[in-house]
């Protein structure tokens, strides 16, 4: 019997969806399944096994053909789901506005489509989708997560924690939301409330990685300590899949550092970095590459004295060197004085450089204005004070770009003993995949080559125009070299700038537990420590005769 004479009603579609057979359903002629237009939760289980087979194609025609006949609320929802899927995020944002229009008190419709509005950068329309979708109902979980998240990550913690604990409260057992509130509350320093939540997020599921690697990040650990016992049972379990295993190792690793156990920190540091190694599609030899061409964009090109320029109140900090460099405690001692706003690491102006088309034009004044009206576009929404700093390391690739493109800024360079970085930067868990030369010890040592060599191209050409501190200098004399710095900046002395360890503004980098301590003046040393383990790095650096 074939399959058209087969599906003959409801039931039997209900009966092969449940048996999880969506491939038989998606292979079911249009014509049959265009006949179900008036029964929505058929059509949502059509839709269902399109998606699980990936036809996304057919779904969109499904759905499409049905419009003609049901131009239903449901309907247009779920040709948005569709769109979504397929990052058509214009006809999604379409179809889910239809949605609403037709049924104003869909809040799910509203939620999805505060979701499409934030993935493209859309934050207030989402704002104010998310509060929309909650209006409609009130018990809308989904919606109170996604609106915590997007006041997450756009620092409003407050907002976001009292959100997540209205997660909570519509489910108790939501493991992820309490990690979430602890997360929020390490960045704030507020380590002990931090700690409750992670947890009572593990406690809720154990077998969830992140609250552990939160935890032991926030933590110093004992050979005592219920989350670290826990975390020597639990990475033996043979149901862990790489990515679980990789953050388990990564916090047995800085556990086993706290303890003093440096063979097994080790062991399971390098566990962890291999992982995720193998997981990327990394190539070293592109890092060389982005370098060389952008010698060869500035190679021959002075610095632009562009007249019209968009006027602007907003005077830039850009804190900048390789990761791990100290930029996170200058940053923190800048932002301590009362003119100056701590933005933290932002993605501002490496989306700016790569939006202006750079590699592939040759007008380089046209470039150059792109850079600056969407730099300052972006910035001005970040805080009304007049200085603000950016501190993304990676930034010391882009000082061309922002010399010529924002010449009211102000580059603070970090320099820092070689061994001091690689060593710090391989023993990171970043989350971000452009920063995959530190899971190598090689690649480290090589990438830092790179970075010394364009940092000298920098100098020879812009000497004048960037601000050098010497990290070993600037806690050895501290008073003395904080003193200058503002000096350098042109920011007038305040007497609270020495207690930069007091400042209460949120930090989401690595280097959290550290700006909130006094300055130990010995931590360029720490890797003579550990000298024997580090033999990859110290010989590519030795054999190029870097000194530390």
């Amino acid at each position: 019997m074939g399959i058209s004479n087969l599906i003959v009603d409801r039931q039997k579609i209900i009966k092969l969806f449940n048996q999880k057979k969506f491939n038989k359903i998606s292979k079911i002629p249009a014509k049959i399944l265009n006949s179900f237009e008036s029964h929505p939760d058929i059509i949502k289980i059509i839709v269902i096994c399109y998606i699980n087979t990936k036809n996304f194609f057919k779904a969109e025609q499904f759905l499409k053909n049905i419009l003609i006949n049901n131009n239903s609320d449901q309907i247009n929802y779920f040709l948005g789901n569709i769109f979504k899927l397929q990052n058509k995020n214009r006809e999604a944002i379409s179809a889910y506005k239809k949605s609403i229009l037709l049924n104003k008190n869909f809040s799910e419709a509203y939620n999805n489509l505060a979701n499409v509005q934030k993935k493209i950068g859309e934050f207030d329309n989402a704002i104010l989708n998310y509060k929309n979708a909650i209006a409609k109902k009130n018990d809308n979980l989904e919606a109170y997560y996604n609106y915590a998240n997007l006041l997450k990550s756009l620092k409003h913690y407050k907002e976001a924690i009292k959100n997540y604990k209205k997660v909570i409260k519509l489910n108790i057992n939501f493991s992820v939301a309490y990690n979430n509130i602890g997360t929020i509350y390490s960045i704030l320093g507020k380590f002990d409330e931090a700690k409750k939540y992670f947890i009572k997020s593990i406690k809720l599921d154990k077998f969830f990685a992140e609250p552990y690697k939160n935890y032991v990040q926030s933590n110093k650990i004992n050979e005592k300590d219920e989350v670290f016992k826990n975390l020597k049972e639990i990475v033996q379990k043979e149901e862990l899949n790489d990515e679980q295993k990789e953050v388990f190792y990564y916090s047995l690793s800085k556990a086993y550092f706290d303890i003093k156990n440096v063979d097994l920190a080790f062991k399971n540091l390098n566990h962890a970095n291999n992982l995720k190694l193998n997981k990327l599609n990394y190539s070293f030899k592109k890092e060389k590459k982005e370098f060389k061409k952008i010698k060869e964009f500035f190679s021959n090109k002075k610095l632009l004295n562009l007249n019209n320029l968009q006027k602007n109140q907003i005077k830039p900090i850009f804190i900048l060197g390789m990761p791990r460099s100290g930029t996170s405690l200058v940053e923190q001692i800048v932002s301590n004085h009362t003119k100056v706003y701590g933005a933290g690491e932002l993605d501002i102006l490496p989306i700016s450089v790569e939006n202006s088309g750079w590699q592939k034009s040759t007008d380089f004044e046209n470039i150059i204005r792109n850079i600056r009206k969407e730099y300052l576009k972006k910035i001005s929404l970040v805080s009304k004070k007049k200085y603000i700093t950016d501190k993304l390391p990676g930034n010391f690739k882009r000082i061309g770009f922002i010399l010529n493109a924002l010449p009211e800024s102000k580059i603070i360079h970090i320099e820092r003993n070689p061994m001091a970085i690689c060593w710090s930067n391989y023993k990171s868990n970043f989350n971000s995949t452009g920063m995959a030369f530190t899971l190598n010890q090689e690649y480290i040592a090589e990438y830092y080559l790179l970075y010394r060599d364009l940092i000298k191209f920098w100098k020879e050409k812009y000497s004048e125009k960037i601000i050098n501190v010497n990290y070993e200098n600037l806690v050895e004399n501290f008073e003395d070299e904080v003193k200058k710095l503002f000096s350098n900046l042109n920011l007038k002395w305040e007497t609270q700038l020495f207690d930069f360890h007091k400042n209460v503004r949120p930090v989401e980098t690595a280097s959290f537990l550290q700006v909130r301590s006094k300055i130990y003046q010995r931590s360029s040393e720490q890797w003579k420590k550990y000298k024997k383990y580090l033999s990859k790095m110290l010989n590519v650096l030795v054999s190029n005769n870097i000194k530390f």
